[in-house]
């Protein structure tokens, strides 16, 4: 992996701490919303302006972080530390235990629902 941050324009609403991939009709960054998306970065921890909440909105600069190790949302369950993730709805992360669901990140600490944790995205993935 090669640390490139790609720039990209928000075709939505997009969230701090959100996986985010590329819609192929738009070309535009939006949320990842399904195990099967292309995730090409996650969020940082930054808002559009000083009184907003969300990363991006349609239009927008999208702000990647740039290191594999990435900070991320906890979606329902939340994880224990060493499990494999995958994008859920909105581009939070949850873990995956589904035979043929392809591991995207592993989990670097515990984490509950809703809750920011490390991660490590992985550079090769594989279906579980």
């Amino acid at each position: 992996m090669f640390n490139y941050t790609p720039q990209l324009v928000a075709g939505g609403t997009i969230n701090p701490f959100r996986i985010v991939k590329m819609d192929t009709t738009s070309w535009q960054g939006v949320a990842a919303g399904a195990a099967g998306d292309y995730v090409v970065g996650v969020t940082d921890g930054s808002t559009r302006r000083f009184d907003a909440t969300a990363n991006a909105t349609s239009g927008d600069p999208v702000s990647l972080q740039p290191s594999p190790c990435v900070q991320i949302e906890a979606g329902t369950g939340g994880w224990t530390a060493g499990c494999a993730l995958k994008p859920s709805t909105a581009g939070v992360a949850i873990k995956t235990t589904t035979s043929g669901d392809v591991a995207l990140f592993v989990a670097l600490e515990d984490a509950s629902a809703g809750e920011i944790a490390w991660a490590y995205r992985l550079a090769a993935t594989k279906a579980i």
